[in-house]
C-alpha cells in the first residue's frame, strides 16, 4: 500500500479511478446524430479501482473485473442533436466493506498475499457470518457489487414493485454472474454527501443511476433458488417472456432454467397494473449426469450467458469449473482461483425444450470455452427419406482454451503510471496466472463458431401431463454430438440486430483486436470495432467492415435498429472509446453508422478513461430495443 497525504497513490497496475458526474451535463456533439435515434443508453462497468484507507494509506484494486461498479447514463436526442450525460458510482457498500477490511468480501482477482492462516479463517467467517450479510444486503443496496449488465424493463415481480415502489415494466436492473442484482432508481438522483454530511437531492426529470433495492432471484419468486447465473438472460419478443437460469453449487450441483412473463408492458399500457408476473420452473438437470451414454459427472463451470431458440434453451456446461463444487471459492474468497480447465472433458450443451420445460437431450463437443453467446435458432428440415428432423443453430465467440482470462488481467489498463518503488512494494500486485510457464504460449482471438446440433428430440403432446415431468424416453437416452463450422474470426462482445432474435440473420458487430496494438498474447487489450457478414465468413472472400484508429480502445458497440428500416443492417452502433494522445487521456462516445461503419458523431465524456462491459438502449417510450 501507498503512503498518501490526502488523496489516493497512482495504482501501480495502470488501474485509473473514473470521476462520477452526478448531475447530468450536456456534452458537445461533433457531427450529426440521426434525428431518428432518441433514447437512452445505459453502460455497466467499473468506476474506482484506487481507494483511500483511514490511516492514509491506498488500497489498489488488482484485477480489472474487480473495480467498484459504475453507471453511465446518455440521454440521446437525435432530433436536437443534443446529447445529456451523467453518471454515478454504485458501490459505496462495497468501498465501506474494503475500508473495514471486511474479510467476507468475494472478488474476482486472487490476492498473492492472503495466508494459509487467512484462508481458513475466511472460511470461518463466510459460514458465521451468513446470515449478518443477508441482512445488511437487504437493507445496503449498495451491499455487494453488481456491474456487469444492465437490463431496462426486468421483471420485478409483485414484492418488489411493492416495496420499492417501481411499477412493473419500468425497472432498471444491473446483473452479474451470481444470483445478485441491484435495482437503480430511473427518477430522482440522491446521493449522501459525506463532508456536508446531507443528502443532496437534484430534482430533475432526466432519469439516474441511484442503487434503491440489492435482491436476489429469490425476491422475484421464491422458488428461483442458487448461487450462480448468467449475466446475460434471453428475451422472446413475440412470448413476453424472459428466460435465464440458475446454478446450485454443492456435492450435487444442478442446473434449473426458468422463465417470467410477462416480461414487458403492453405497448397500449394495458395488461400491467397489479398483474402478477408467472414464473415457470424447468426441469432440473443433475439426475441425468450429463451426456447420459458417457456419464460425465455433472460439474458447475463458469457460464456467462447461453442460448436460446423458439423452442429450446441450450446451457453450455464448458470444463472450465469450479473445483469442489464451488465451496473453494470460500476458502480463496475469489473466483480466479476456484475456476480450473480440464481439457481432457468435453464441452457438453445441455438442451431443455420450452413448453414442457423438460431435459432433453445433451450434447458433447471438444473442450473450449466462451464467455458471450450472440443468435440461436432452430428449424424443420426434410431428409433424404422424407422425413422431419430438427436442428439448432447456434453462434458464439468461441475459444480454444481459457487463456483470454488471464488476458483479462490487462483489461482497461492504462500505460505510463509511476510509483514510488520505496512505498509501494512490487510483490504484492505480481498474479501467478495459471498459463504462466506454457511453451509457445499465445492468446488465440475468439472464433465465431456456429455449432448444429442435430435430431433434437421434439417433446409430443401425449408425453406432457400438466406440465408433469415424465421419464426419459429411449429416444432420448443415447449420445449425441454437436458438430460446428468457424463463420468469423476475432470478434467479441457480439451484438446483433434484435429484431432477428431466435431466428436466422446475417451480421454481427463487436469488438476485435486492434491493428495499432500489441496482441492479447503481449499483454494488451485493446480493441477496434468490427463488422462481420456472416454470409461472407471465410478470409478469402469476407467482406468484414473496421472502426479502428490509432490510439484507440473500444467498448462493446451496441446496435441500435432505424425506427423505420429496412434492411437488417440499417441503424447504427454506439460505443464508449478510450483515447491516448501525447497530450492527454480522454473518453468518449462514439455513434456509426452501422452499415458501413463510418462515424456519424462523436461527443467527449471527459478528460480520462472509464471502463464498460456491457449496455442496453431504451427507447423514447422506455422499452427496451438493444439489451444485453
Amino acid at each position: 500500500m501507498a503512503k498518501v497525504s490526502k488523496e489516493h497513490a497512482e495504482s501501480p497496475l495502470g488501474l485509473k479511478n473514473t470521476p462520477e458526474n452526478i448531475a447530468p451535463v450536456q456534452l458537445q456533439v461533433m457531427g450529426s446524430i440521426p434525428s431518428w435515434l432518441n433514447g437512452v443508453m445505459y453502460r455497466a462497468g467499473a468506476g474506482l479501482f484506487n481507494i483511500l484507507l483511514e490511516d492514509g494509506s491506498t488500497y489498489h484494486i488488482k484485477h480489472p473485473f474487480d473495480g467498484l461498479a459504475m453507471l453511465h447514463r446518455f440521454e440521446i436526442n437525435g432530433k436536437d442533436n443534443v446529447v445529456m450525460y451523467n453518471s454515478r458510482h454504485t458501490s459505496n457498500g462495497v468501498k465501506r466493506r474494503i475500508i473495514e477490511k471486511d474479510p467476507t468480501l468475494l472478488t474476482f482477482g486472487p490476492d498473492p498475499c492472503k495466508t494459509i492462516f487467512g484462508k481458513i479463517q475466511s472460511v470461518y467467517l463466510h459460514i458465521t457470518q451468513m446470515n449478518k450479510n443477508a441482512r445488511e444486503m437487504d437493507s445496503d443496496p449498495e451491499f455487494d457489487m453488481v456491474n456487469v449488465t444492465i437490463t431496462p424493463n426486468f421483471p420485478l415481480g409483485k414484492g418488489l414493485a411493492k416495496e420499492t415502489g417501481v411499477p412493473q415494466g419500468e425497472a432498471v436492473v444491473v446483473k452479474r454472474d451470481a444470483n445478485t442484482l441491484q435495482l437503480v432508481d430511473k427518477n430522482t438522483l440522491g446521493l449522501y454527501h459525506e463532508e456536508e454530511k446531507c443528502y443532496i437531492v437534484y430534482l430533475l426529470t432526466l432519469a439516474s443511476t441511484e442503487p434503491l433495492k440489492m435482491f436476489t432471484y429469490g425476491h422475484v419468486d421464491s422458488k428461483l433458488k442458487g448461487q450462480l447465473c448468467a449475466s446475460h438472460h434471453q428475451y422472446d419478443e413475440e412470448e413476453n417472456e424472459y428466460v435465464n437460469f440458475m446454478v446450485s453449487l454443492g456435492p450435487l450441483p444442478s442446473f434449473q432454467s426458468f422463465s417470467v412473463s410477462p416480461y414487458l408492458p403492453r405497448l397500449d399500457g394495458c395488461g400491467v397494473e397489479g398483474k402478477e408476473l408467472t414464473t415457470t420452473v424447468h426441469e432440473p438437470i443433475w439426475r441425468h449426469l450429463g451426456a447420459w451414454k458417457t456419464l460425465e459427472p455433472l460439474k458447475p463451470s463458469y457460464i456467462h450467458s447461453f442460448s436460446m431458440t423458439k423452442r429450446y434453451i441450450i446451457i453450455p456446461n464448458f470444463p472450465y469449473y469450479y473445483s469442489y463444487g464451488g465451496l473453494s471459492a470460500l476458502y480463496y474468497s475469489n473466483a480466479y482461483q476456484t475456476f480450473h480447465w480440464e481439457d481432457n472433458r468435453h464441452t457438453l450443451f445441455h438442451v431443455v425444450e420450452r413448453n414442457s420445460g423438460r431435459h432433453v437431450a445433451t450434447y458433447e463437443a471438444d473442450p473450449c470455452f466462451s464467455f458471450h453467446t450472440a443468435n440461436a435458432w432452430d428449424e424443420d428440415i426434410i431428409r433424404f427419406d422424407g422425413s422431419t428432423e430438427t436442428i439448432i443453430n447456434m453462434d458464439m465467440c468461441v475459444y480454444e482454451n481459457t487463456d483470454i482470462v488471464d488476458a483479462s488481467f490487462e483489461f482497461g489498463k492504462q500505460a505510463g503510471s509511476s510509483f514510488d518503488a520505496e512505498t509501494v512494494k512490487p510483490a504484492p500486485y505480481v498474479i501467478k496466472k495459471k498459463t504462466a510457464g506454457k511453451q509457445d504460449h499465445k492468446i488465440a482471438p475468439s472464433q465465431v463458431r456456429r455449432y448444429r446440433l442435430n435430431d433434437v428430440p421434439v417433446v409430443q403432446e401425449a408425453q406432457r401431463v400438466n406440465n408433469t415431468f415424465l421419464g426419459i424416453s429411449t429416444d432420448f437416452n443415447r449420445r449425441r454430438v454437436a458438430s460446428y463450422i468457424v463463420v468469423g474470426h476475432d470478434l467479441e462482445l457480439p451484438r446483433f440486430n434484435q429484431r432477428y432474435n431466435l431466428r436466422p440473420y446475417r451480421y454481427l458487430w463487436g469488438v476485435c483486436q486492434s491493428k495499432f496494438a500489441p496482441s492479447y498474447a503481449s499483454g494488451a487489450v485493446v480493441n477496434g470495432i468490427v463488422k462481420l457478414d456472416l454470409h461472407h465468413p471465410t478470409t478469402d472472400n469476407s467482406t468484414a467492415l473496421y472502426w479502428d484508429e490509432p490510439g484507440c480502445s473500444c467498448a462493446e458497440p451496441i446496435f441500435v435498429p432505424a425506427v423505420d428500416g429496412k434492411q437488417e443492417d440499417d441503424g447504427v452502433v454506439i460505443s464508449i472509446v478510450n483515447a491516448t494522445t501525447t497530450e492527454k487521456d480522454y473518453c468518449f462516445m462514439l455513434i456509426l453508422d452501422a452499415a458501413t461503419l463510418k462515424e456519424v458523431a462523436r461527443t467527449t465524456m471527459g478528460i480520462w478513461h472509464t471502463t464498460t462491459l456491457h449496455g442496453s438502449f431504451m427507447d423514447e417510450s422506455g422499452r427496451g430495443v438493444a439489451v444485453n
